[in-house]
């Protein structure tokens, strides 16, 4: 199989808006209440979210090719023979749907569910490759 598929979703700015709204909510405080106390804590705040702002955060998701199966593929990539992978277990115990890597070896390993695509999405694309996903609740 020569089709390579590839998932990535793009950082949140919600932290980044929530400080903005956070400077907002000082700034008016400083103003109408005259609290000139908080005046360096507010500079401060400022140049940590511009900062924070336009820092490079670079997406999450996998990749997925014929050999590997390719972990934070554009954070920290950590490809994993798919040879070495008996099966995916999932499970929607918790607030968020858990994917474990199944190895032939009999060990388990956690993959983090925000790299991931929807479950359906996934089951697709690691049949496709011949891997199978148990457990689907």
């Amino acid at each position: 199989m020569s089709e390579v598929y590839e998932y990535r979703r793009a950082p949140g700015k919600g932290v980044i808006w929530l400080a903005l709204i956070g400077l907002v909510v000082l700034v008016v405080a400083i103003v109408r209440y005259e609290v000139e106390n908080l005046l360096l804590f507010t500079g401060i705040l400022a140049a940590v979210t511009v900062t924070w702002f336009f820092m490079r955060k670079p997406p999450s998701g996998i990749r997925i090719d014929a050999d590997y199966l390719v972990l934070s593929a554009w954070r920290h990539p950590r490809p994993i023979s798919l040879d070495d992978i008996a099966h995916l277990r999932v499970s929607d115990v918790r607030f968020e749907t858990e994917v474990w890597i199944v190895y032939r070896n009999g060990d388990e390993e956690a993959i983090f569910s925000g790299d991931l695509p929807d479950i359906d999405t996934l089951i697709a694309v690691m049949a496709e490759r011949g891997i199978p996903v148990r457990d689907v609740t």
